[in-house]
């Protein structure tokens, strides 16, 4: 088997163009306040509602997708979230445009959920870490993209911004139906029943492993990236240089990914990347809130997001290899991306809590995160 290259790259195309429809919000934030009387914390819900359903809805999502088929999943879930993100830049009022980022949001999880078993498949055996790292790097690259928006939202307005987006986004979508060999990357639907293959699930026990590991990764990297800025003009810094700070960061945890794909490609196991990941961005973590210097502070946020890229990367090649049967990938990851974005909506309001007291309380739940990950990634490396 070779490796298709082709429909490689269209996946990851589709993935980071689909979170980019998560980073062109912070672009637009204040203006779609403004514009529709919500405030900054209604116009925040655009953000907090896909993580809201990934929390609640992870795993029924990732049944879903095995029911009818990984590549019918992703195509469905690139199609609706390609027309709400077109719905989003016209809507004319708040609750139409928010009813629309619930569609997107769905549309997003289809495809999270399909896209790695896809991505395992259309890979050989020796380039499949490598495209698994390479899918690792989806998340913050589409975040940075979006965020790149902005100029546009500025010079144009956010509708012109948003109506670019929605536009790639489709055009990824058509790239992917033409480029994705039906036959090569799809699996048949299970025919085990919904209860059957959560307790293959949970009898595997290493995908529920995977999930506490990718769970404590993102306590650590949004206990970074949610509040860096605010740790950096509490030292000082300029807004902007606080908000360009963010950025490295996530270009760093982006850089993480693929090296952590490269160094699967040169036989390192992913069990040992989850390790030194984990304990190196545990330690790293913690110092952003214990040094008071703020050059000290964006050195230890990059490398602490540098090292922790290695997490997803690794943990997104284990799976495959940690359910017993393919057709229970999609399952899988949906109960990865469940765990993970629980941990959004709850790790940042108890570390914005501790910080209020004073930042050096922040590094604790790092520091367990940490811990709780290192511990999950020596049942991996086993």
């Amino acid at each position: 088997m070779t490796t298709d290259w082709r429909a490689v790259i269209a996946i990851l195309a589709g993935g980071i163009l689909a979170a980019a429809q998560i980073g062109k919000v912070p672009a637009a934030m204040t203006t779609i306040g403004a514009e529709f009387g919500l405030g900054l914390s209604g116009a925040a819900l655009l953000v907090s509602l896909f993580a809201l359903m990934a929390a609640f809805g992870g795993l029924a999502i990732g049944l879903g997708a095995a029911r009818i088929g990984p590549r019918r999943a992703l195509l469905a879930g690139l199609a609706l979230g390609s027309v709400a993100a077109l719905a989003s830049a016209v809507a004319p009022t708040a609750p139409l445009l928010l009813a629309a980022r619930v569609a997107e949001g769905a549309g997003f999880l289809l495809m999270t959920v399909a896209a790695p078993g896809l991505m395992a498949a259309a890979a050989a055996p020796d380039d499949r870490a490598f495209a698994m790292g390479l899918w690792g790097a989806y998340m913050p690259a589409g975040i940075a993209l979006g965020l790149l928006s902005a100029p546009l939202v500025e010079a144009s307005g956010w509708r012109a911004a948003w109506g670019v987006l929605a536009l790639l986004l489709g055009v990824a979508t058509l790239a992917c139906c033409r480029l994705m060999p039906s036959a090569a990357v799809s699996a048949s639907p299970p025919r085990m029943p919904v209860a059957r293959q959560l307790r293959a699930l949970a009898e595997a026990g290493r995908p529920l492993r995977i999930a506490a590991t990718f769970a404590a990764y993102n306590t650590m990297y949004f206990g970074i990236a949610a509040f860096l800025p605010a740790r950096l003009e509490s030292l000082g810094a300029g807004t902007g240089a606080a908000g360009a700070a963010a950025a490295l960061a996530a270009i760093a945890n982006a850089a993480g990914n693929l090296a952590a794909g490269l160094l699967m490609r040169r036989a390192v196991a992913p069990g040992r990347l989850v390790l030194v990941g984990a304990l190196g961005m545990a330690l790293l973590a913690a110092c952003v809130y214990l040094v008071p210097q703020p050059a000290a502070v964006l050195v230890l946020a990059v490398l602490a997001c540098g090292i922790g890229g290695l997490l997803p990367a690794a943990c997104f090649a284990l799976l495959p290899r940690a359910v017993p049967d393919p057709a229970l990938v999609a399952p899988a990851v949906g109960l990865v991306i469940q765990g993970n974005n629980l941990v959004q909506l709850l790790a940042p309001p108890l570390i914005g809590a501790l910080a209020a007291q004073a930042w050096s309380l922040a590094a604790l739940p790092l520091m367990a995160a940490g811990l709780l990950a290192t511990l999950a990634g020596r049942g991996l490396s086993r």
